[in-house]
């Protein structure tokens, strides 16, 4: 009969390969663990009395190697346990997690390896056995002995000592201090430490010792118990809070932990210091939180490896939030709502400037804002899908009156009724959404008033930067390239010619006096941007009917001199004619077609000073007298009409003055 051969070289060579330095200590924890379990075998209830386990670390320095010794006083490595010890992937120890590849990690790990132990035989008599263990796909156990010992009262129990780090990613992810040494061993055995289930465990590396749990007690200064939280998809889990020395993440990366706890060892520890949204907390800043998770549901899914869980990342996130998450926030609850408060001035912040997504109290709104979450962009995008959601809700209601109405189901007694439903289904946070849309209107012609005083004042080269910002509000300018490898120059949909007419507010661009492409020439050359704006006519319409058409054209805010051919009159006929003729494109490159029954509202926005003044002198005064307006006898149907700077901010100023009035903002500049 012919059997399976075990290659255990390549079987250690498929271990996943320790990526950080916790799991670089993970073939040192295993051996701790072995001890622990060990002592808990042989003494029981006793075990924090009489259990013992000592590991002595020599880092390397320089080109000597790294020494580790791992003792205990547990049972020993009697014929049950050696027997599991050279068996690959054993059972023998998987009613409290035992994997049966903590050995397979050592052989991984360290370059040489001895063990020793004293135990007691099935006969009652005590004897030593020792070998060294070596990775080989035969013979790993060498120099092996087992003899009774005739010495009087041996100490029962192991010895292990490792020697160098194999040259993979052990050797790269050690850690070089002591100090990682104690933090992560606190970190990993944590919830065996805090359980009176712990033998007495000293850990030295160099002259630095420390016993534990004794020592733990100078880290845990509060410690709070969750037991049996019942859960629908994880059972029953328990969950110790523990407010900690801040020297409990200080060689962690980050503040806050969760330990996710598979048979008495640290699988995942899982940093929340985005949802907690503080570092440090405590009069002097120096506590950090740390917290244990257990149940039977962790314990069934750990890997092989104990260094994962065998479910996806999803399952960590859904029991921090869903379990963990309301049991921290009380027992944080005086650090929480600190962060609460700075939270809640990003809340208003933000509401003051975005009303259409304040759908309630800053509390209320906070109650959709994870904890800890402090960044302006992630709070706004929380607040607008919460009010996206109450939209659909809102418009629901709306449509089911709707539809009773059509259906005849509301008599008259009912109606008015109806009528308020529908209302108030449209909540406060539509009025908000008309205030969000006055503030910008306010900011954008209190910034215009700015900048055009700054443009008049400043004739030198530098304007033309302050013009650029000046006409991007108005009317905004792109390529857009076409089909053949062309171009050419059209208007952003988004643009603020309200400021000029109402009727502009939704206009869209289709035209310029100027040829397109002589305008893409612009963008490539080194002429300056605000020539696209200032100087030229432009056409917009606000749909495809052709009845009406408006022109608008910029000139400098004070500006006197111009060459003739810029007389707006002139200008603004000459154009009108050419849009009349059919021969001009739009910007889709499709030709412009209107009919001689088209009005035109043309508006040339300027200071009406030096040669601005002498061409309009015979232009009638528009009704308040600031401005001019001439009217055509022949050519084409419409008006001119000259806007002075001035004038365009104060009317469009008054023009929103009772909506800024109602949103209490009419006397407040907020620049």
């Amino acid at each position: 009969m012919k059997s399976l051969h075990s290659n255990v070289v390549r079987r250690v060579d498929r271990l996943p390969k320790p990526r950080r330095l916790s799991d670089a200590l993970q073939p040192l924890f295993e051996a701790i663990s072995n001890a622990i379990h060990s002592t808990q075998e042989r003494y029981g209830d006793q075990l924090s009395g009489k259990g013992r386990i000592d590991v002595d670390v020599q880092l390397p320095k320089g080109s000597s190697a790294l020494t580790v010794n791992v003792s205990d006083n547990g049972v020993g490595l009697n014929e049950k346990h050696f027997d599991a010890f050279i068996t690959t992937d054993t059972d023998n120890k998987i009613a409290i997690g035992g994997k049966g590849v903590g050995r397979l990690l050592w052989l991984d790990c360290f370059e040489s390896i001895k063990i020793q132990s004293y135990y007691q035989s099935v006969g009652g008599g005590i004897r030593l056995r020792r070998f060294r263990f070596r990775l080989s796909n035969e013979n790993q156990i060498t120099d092996y002995e087992d003899a009774e010992v005739v010495e009087t009262s041996p100490q029962i129990g192991v010895f292990i000592e490792f020697q160098g780090l194999r040259s993979n990613a052990y050797a790269e992810h050690f850690p070089r201090r002591g100090a990682y040494v104690f933090q992560h061993f606190v970190s990993h055995f944590l919830p065996i430490l805090i359980s009176g289930r712990s033998p007495n465990i000293t850990i030295s590396c160099g002259s630095e010792s420390r016993e534990y749990p004794k020592d733990i007690g100078d880290i845990i200064k509060r410690q709070e118990d969750k037991n049996d939280i019942e859960t629908s998809s994880y059972r029953s889990l328990n969950l110790s809070l523990m407010e900690c020395d801040k020297v409990a993440s200080s060689d962690l990366r980050g503040n806050h932990f969760i330990h996710f706890i598979g048979h008495d060892r640290t699988v995942r520890s899982q940093k929340i210091d985005a949802k907690l949204g503080f570092s440090a907390f405590g009069d002097g800043k120096d506590r950090v939180f740390h917290a244990c998770l257990k149940g039977k549901y962790l314990d069934e899914h750990v890997n092989q490896e104990r260094t994962d869980f065998l479910f996806e990342d999803s399952v960590i996130d859904d029991i921090v939030n869903e379990v963990c998450m309301p049991n921290i926030e009380g027992f944080l609850a005086a650090p929480i709502d600190e962060m609460r408060f700075t939270q809640r001035e990003v809340v208003e912040r933000i509401t003051s400037t975005y009303p259409s997504v304040a759908f309630g109290t800053t509390e209320i709104l906070q109650e959709h804002i994870p904890l800890g979450e402090l960044n302006d962009d992630a709070i706004f995008g929380h607040l607008s899908r919460q009010r996206y959601r109450r939209d659909r809700k809102q418009d629901k209601k709306i449509r089911e009156v709707l539809n009773r109405l059509k259906e005849g189901k509301i008599d008259s007694d009912t109606f008015s009724q109806s009528l308020r439903e529908a209302a108030d289904a449209i909540e406060d946070a539509e009025q908000k959404s008309l205030a969000e849309y006055v503030i910008k209107r306010k900011v954008i012609l209190e910034l215009l008033r700015i900048l055009i005083q700054k443009v008049r004042a400043d004739d030198k080269d530098s304007a033309f930067q302050r013009e650029d910002v000046l006409h991007s509000f108005i009317c905004p300018l792109r390529i857009k390239s076409l089909p053949g490898g062309d171009t050419n120059v059209e208007a952003v949909s988004s643009h603020d010619l309200w400021i000029v007419d109402e009727r502009l507010t939704f206009a869209q661009y289709f035209s310029s006096d100027t040829p397109f492409n002589k305008l893409a020439e612009s963008f490539d050359s080194e002429e300056r941007a605000d020539v696209l704006v200032f100087d030229h006519v432009h056409g917009l319409r606000q749909d495809s009917n052709p009845s009406r058409v408006l022109l608008v054209e910029f000139k400098r805010p004070g500006r006197k001199n111009y060459d003739d051919n810029e007389n707006p009159q002139f200008q603004v006929e000459r154009y009108v004619r050419m849009l009349l003729s059919g021969e001009l494109p739009d910007v889709n490159g499709r030709p412009i077609k209107l009919s001689k029954e088209t009005i035109f509202y043309c508006y040339i926005v300027a200071d009406c000073v030096g040669k601005m003044n002498d061409w309009t002198f015979s232009w009638s005064a528009t009704p308040d007298g600031r401005g001019k307006i001439f009217q055509p006898r022949d050519g084409f149907n419409g008006m001119i009409e000259l806007v002075t700077w001035d004038k365009l901010l104060d009317d469009a100023t008054e023009r929103n003055k009772a909506f800024f009035d109602r949103a209490g903002i009419a006397s407040s500049n907020l620049i």
